[in-house]
């Protein structure tokens, strides 16, 4: 199980998507790049956190084959099994994005 307050997670833009109500958070842990997409409601919810790659790596969390974008774009097993803890860091980290 991963312990996101340990993760060195960096690199994060937060915005409103433009595709669903709610927002999107990009991030880079580990040199890897994922998306974590929140859905609005009085209480953000955890959607999906996706791979990002930008070239084909294996993901040092879910140990998945992940090609480069767009095909690369796969849910993260590892992150998805966490998602309740992960959007608890961000908002905690980054309140007045939410």
């Amino acid at each position: 199980m991963l312990v996101i307050r340990e993760l060195p997670i960096e690199a994060i833009t937060i915005y409103p998507s433009n595709s669903f109500d709610g927002m999107e958070i990009l991030f880079r842990v580990s040199n890897h790049n994922y998306q974590f997409l929140i859905g609005y409601s009085k209480n953000p919810f955890p959607i999906n956190e996706k791979h990002v790659f930008k070239e084909k790596a294996i993901c040092p969390f879910c140990q998945k084959k992940i090609l480069p974008v767009p095909l690369g774009q796969q849910l993260c097993i590892a992150f998805q099994k966490n998602q309740s803890a992960l959007l608890q860091y961000f908002q905690e980290e980054y309140p007045d994005a939410f």
